[in-house]
């Protein structure tokens, strides 16, 4: 009998941990799985958390120049998390009227990471944006308005490394090097 007794706790957590999943889960949809192809949302903010201020970098289409703009994000607990959403807002900025995002059409987040040294790996996808509509200028001004999103509204980060698709890449649509190596 005293050597059922770790069996039976082990079995007693196992069905204590299965049952708390499935309640969890519960309200996901039909069976409580998610439809193919989607991934469960992680909210960035808790809807009560109050708003903040940051720049972004647009394109003044009248003078050519670059221009920042306010744009407002939650003031979640979390600094990463109000990073991600800096990004979000920088690469769903306006993409009509006088001042634009240089963010082509069909860039996509794929996720961001934060190092312990300051460096923020942004992984981007790629695969919806048609390469003869985003040459050498237009990758620099993407570029370079990403990275001031991060350094002019987070003393934490240190440099970022851009990835495509999960990895290094010598470029990011064919035309501007990234560079491969930490700052």
């Amino acid at each position: 009998m005293k050597d059922l007794k770790p069996i039976l706790a082990f079995l007693l957590a196992a069905l204590l941990g299965i049952g708390a999943y499935l309640l969890l889960r519960g309200g996901q949809g039909k069976g409580g799985e998610l439809p193919a192809g989607t991934a469960p949302v992680v909210s960035l903010f808790d809807p009560k958390d109050p708003s903040m201020k940051v720049l972004v970098r647009h394109l003044d289409l009248k003078t050519g120049k670059a221009v920042f703009v306010n744009a407002t994000i939650r003031q979640s607990k979390s600094r990463f998390n109000q990073m991600k959403q800096a990004v979000l807002v920088y690469l769903e900025g306006p993409k009509s009227g006088d001042t634009r995002v240089p963010v082509p059409a069909g860039m996509a987040l794929n996720e961001m990471y934060l190092t312990e040294q300051g460096t923020v790996l942004v992984d981007l996808s790629v695969a919806g944006v048609d390469p003869k509509g985003f040459g050498f200028y237009e990758e620099v001004l993407f570029l370079k308005g990403l990275i001031e999103v991060l350094s002019k509204n987070f003393f934490e980060v240190k440099s970022v490394r851009v990835l495509v698709d999960g990895r290094d890449a010598p470029v990011l649509s064919g035309h501007y090097a990234l560079g491969t190596s930490e700052n």
